[in-house]
C-alpha cells in the first residue's frame, strides 16, 4: 500500500484519509482481498513542497495537530470574508439580476450557466464535487478512498452497482468519538484486522449509526441543502436520487455527488426513466469540480459517454479534470499507450489544443500491483488532494466569477431579445417576420454586438440560440430594449462587485486584528445602506415606470375618442347623405335620428325619412330633370319666376 506523508492543513480544518479495510465485494479495484494496510493523507497549506521522497512512505501515520494560533485566526478571517461575499452577492442578485432574468423569460428557456433562479441554499452550499464515468471505473471506491470510511448506501462491485444519483454530505459527528479527544486536522490510523492478519470490513454498527440515507423527495424540501430545484425532473428522477449523511470530516467542507455508470447502447436511454444527460448538466452547473473517471483497462469512450461530456461542457470547461484509475494494473508500456490514447480522445471531444488535467493512480485501499510508477501515482494523488482542499477556500472567489459571468450573459440576452422585439411587428406579419429573423439571426447578432459594444466571447452560439428561440411563437412578447437596465448591469460589473470584493478584504483584515465588533457594525451599516439604495432605486424605477404608463393611457384614450368620433360621423353621413361639419351639427343630427327612430322601427324607414332625397326622386342618367329638383346642402331648391319658353319649330324655308 502506498502512503503519502505530508503536513496538515490548518486553514481548511480538514484533511484526507484512507479506509482501513477492503470489503469482500470490492473486486472493482482488481486487487487481492488480503492486502489492506492503513494510510492517510494530510497536507499542510503553509508548505508547498511538491517533491516526494520514497523514504516518506510509512506504514502508520500519526494524527497531526494544529500548533500555531495564528492559523485559526487566518481561517476565521477567510470564513468571515467568504460569508461577506456570499451575503452581498445574494442581495445583488435578488435586487437587480433576477428581475432582468424574469422580465426577458430567461429561466429554462436560454443557455444560462444554471437554468432557473439561483436559490439562497445554492449560494450557501458547500463546494460540490461531481464524479462521472462509465460503469465499473471505481467511482464509489474512489469516494471510499478519500473519505476514509464506508458510507451509507455504498455498494462496490465489478457490475453496474450504483443505480442512483447519491449526494454525500455531512450529517453529524460520530457517536463513538470521545469528548476528550484532542483537536486535530488529520486522521487517526485505524487497525481493523482479523487474527489471521486479513482485513476486516469497516461496515460496523457504529459506522451505520453515524450516517443515514435520505430519499430524493426529502432532499428537495430540506432548507439547508441545494437540491430544491431538482423537483423540476419529477418523481421519475427523485425516486433514483438519495442522500448519504456521514460524519466524515471531509464532508464538513465538501459535498460529493456519486453518479450511476454511463451505459452503452439503448440501455442508457430506455432503462432509465429520466434524462441522464440533463440531470448530469444540473449537477455540473452547480459543481465546483467535475472528475471524469476512466479505467485503464477499458478506455473506450462510448457515444453515450461522449454525449454526456458534450452536454455538461457548456460553461463548465474550466471545472473538468480526468482521473485515470486502476493504472497500477497495467505495465509500463501499456500505461504509456493508455495515457496517450486518453489524451488523444479528450482532444477530440474538447476540440482544443489544450487538454484537461489528468491525474493517474490507483484510488483504492489496497496495495499496488505494479510499483513501477509508485512515485508518480503518489505525486498525482497529492496534487488531486491539494485541489480538493483548496475548493472551500476559493469558493467565494468562484461565486464572484460565476456572478460576473452571469451578469454579462444576462446583458447579452437583454440586448439581443430587445432587438428582436423591436424588429417584430405588433399587428400583422408576425409569422413572416419570425421566419426572417431566424434566417438572418447570425447577421442580427453581429449587428447587436457592434451596436452595444459586446464582447464576441460573450455572444451565444447562433445555432443553439436559434433552437431556444423556436420555442417562442411570437417575438413581440419580449420587452423592448431597456437601456436603463443595461446601464445598471454594467454598473454591477464595474462598481458594485469590485466594491464587494474590496469590502471582503477589509473584513478579513479586521477579523485578523480581532476587531470582529467593528466588522459587525460595518456589516449593519452596509445592510442599511443597501436597503436604502434598493428602496430609493425602487422609487425611481416606479416613477420612471409611471411616466410611460401615463403616456400610454393618454394615447389609448386619444385613439378611443378618434374611433368613437369616426363611428358617429359615419352613422350621420349614412343617415343624412352628407357629413357633419361641426359637433353642434352632429349633436342636432343625432337628436333628429332619435326622434325619427321613435316612430319608425326599421333602419330603412329611418334612413328614407332622414334622407333629403330618396333614390326614386334622384335624377337618373339621361333624364332632363331641372336643376331645381336636385338636392342642395342648405335644403333650399333653386326656382325661377320666368315662364318657360315656347319652343319654335324651325322653318322649312331658307329664312335666317
Amino acid at each position: 500500500m502506498h502512503t503519502i506523508s505530508t503536513s496538515s492543513v490548518s486553514d481548511s480544518s480538514f484533511s484526507m484519509a484512507r479506509a482501513t479495510a477492503h470489503t469482500d465485494g470490492e473486486t472493482d479495484g482488481g486487487m487481492d482481498e488480503g492486502a489492506c494496510d492503513v494510510s492517510q493523507i494530510a497536507i499542510d497549506a503553509s508548505q508547498n513542497n511538491d517533491a516526494l521522497n520514497q523514504n516518506n512512505f510509512e506504514d502508520e501515520l500519526q494524527p497531526t495537530f494544529s500548533q500555531e494560533s495564528t492559523s485559526e485566526e487566518i481561517s476565521n478571517a477567510d470564513d468571515a470574508s467568504s460569508k461577506h461575499i456570499v451575503k452581498r452577492l445574494k442581495e445583488l442578485y435578488h435586487n437587480h439580476v433576477l428581475e432582468a432574468e424574469k422580465k426577458y423569460h430567461l429561466h429554462f428557456n436560454f443557455c444560462l450557466p444554471t437554468d432557473g433562479e439561483i436559490k439562497d441554499s445554492e449560494f450557501d452550499a458547500t463546494p460540490m464535487v461531481l464524479l462521472i464515468g462509465q460503469y465499473s471505473t471505481g467511482k464509489t471506491t474512489f469516494l471510499n478512498h478519500l473519505l476514509g470510511e464506508d458510507f451509507p448506501g455504498m455498494h462496490i462491485g465489478p457490475e453496474p452497482t450504483t443505480d442512483k444519483f447519491m449526494a454525500l454530505f455531512h450529517g453529524g459527528e460520530n457517536n463513538n468519538k470521545k469528548s476528550d479527544d484532542k483537536k486535530y486536522t488529520g486522521f487517526r490510523k485505524r487497525n481493523t484486522k482479523n487474527d489471521d492478519g486479513s482485513a476486516e470490513s469497516v461496515v460496523t454498527d457504529d459506522i451505520r449509526a453515524s450516517g443515514r440515507l435520505v430519499k430524493g423527495n426529502t432532499l428537495t424540501v430540506t432548507p439547508n441543502l441545494p437540491f430544491s430545484s431538482l423537483s423540476q425532473f419529477g418523481s421519475a428522477f427523485l425516486n433514483h436520487f438519495v442522500g448519504s449523511s456521514s460524519s466524515s470530516p471531509l464532508l464538513k467542507r465538501l459535498t460529493f455527488i456519486d453518479t450511476p455508470g454511463v451505459l452503452s447502447g439503448e440501455k442508457q436511454r430506455i432503462n432509465r426513466p429520466y434524462d441522464f444527460a440533463k440531470v448530469a448538466k444540473w449537477f455540473a452547473d452547480r459543481s465546483d469540480l467535475i472528475l471524469l473517471l476512466f479505467d485503464a483497462h477499458k478506455l473506450d469512450i462510448s457515444d453515450e459517454f461522449k454525449n454526456v461530456i458534450d452536454t455538461i461542457r457548456l460553461h463548465n470547461d474550466d471545472k473538468i479534470r480526468c482521473v485515470l484509475n486502476k493504472a497500477d494494473c497495467v505495465t509500463r508500456e501499456q500505461l504509456v499507450r493508455v495515457y496517450g490514447s486518453l489524451m488523444w480522445s479528450m482532444g477530440k471531444i474538447f476540440h482544443s489544443p489544450e487538454v484537461v488535467r489528468v491525474y493517474t493512480g490507483s484510488y483504492w485501499n489496497g496495495a499496488l500491483i505494479n510499483n513501477d510508477f509508485e512515485r508518480m501515482f503518489g505525486k498525482d494523488e497529492k496534487l488531486l488532494v491539494r485541489e480538493l482542499i483548496d475548493l472551500p477556500r476559493d469558493a467565494a472567489e468562484r461565486k464572484v466569477n460565476q456572478m460576473v459571468n452571469r451578469v454579462r450573459l444576462v446583458k447579452v440576452h437583454v440586448c439581443i431579445l430587445g432587438t428582436l422585439s423591436k424588429m417584430t411587428p405588433r399587428l400583422f406579419g408576425k409569422k413572416k417576420s419570425r421566419e426572417q429573423i431566424l434566417n438572418d439571426l447570425v447577421l442580427i447578432m453581429d449587428n447587436v454586438r457592434v451596436e452595444f459594444d459586446l464582447s464576441p466571447g460573450d455572444m451565444p452560439d447562433p445555432e443553439e440560440f436559434a433552437r431556444c428561440l423556436k420555442n417562442f411563437p411570437d417575438f413581440s412578447m419580449f420587452p423592448s430594449i431597456d437601456r436603463a437596465l443595461i446601464s445598471r448591469l454594467d454598473l454591477l460589473i464595474e462598481k458594485d462587485i469590485p466594491e464587494i470584493v474590496g469590502d471582503a478584504d477589509i473584513v478579513a483584515s479586521e477579523v485578523r486584528l480581532g476587531r470582529s465588533n467593528v466588522v459587525e457594525e460595518q456589516e449593519r451599516i452596509v445592510e442599511t445602506d443597501a436597503a436604502t439604495t434598493v428602496q430609493d432605486q425602487s422609487h425611481v424605477d416606479e416613477k420612471s415606470k409611471n411616466v410611460p404608463n401615463a403616456i400610454g393611457l393618454l394615447g389609448k384614450f386619444a385613439v378611443f375618442c378618434f374611433l368613437l368620433l369616426s363611428i358617429l360621423e359615419g352613422v350621420y353621413c349614412w343617415s343624412f347623405s352628407r357629413p357633419a361639419y361641426s359637433l353642434s351639427e352632429l349633436h342636432d343630427g343625432y337628436r333628429k335620428i332619435l326622434n325619427v327612430a321613435v316612430d319608425h322601427h326599421t333602419v330603412s324607414e329611418v334612413h328614407s325619412k332622414l334622407s333629403p332625397a330618396s333614390a326614386s326622386q334622384r335624377p337618373t342618367k339621361g333624364s332632363n330633370a331641372p336643376l331645381s329638383s336636385l338636392p342642395t346642402i342648405s335644403g333650399i331648391a333653386y326656382t325661377t319666376n320666368d315662364p318657360p319658353s315656347k319652343s319654335t319649330p324651325p322653318s322649312s324655308g331658307g329664312e335666317l
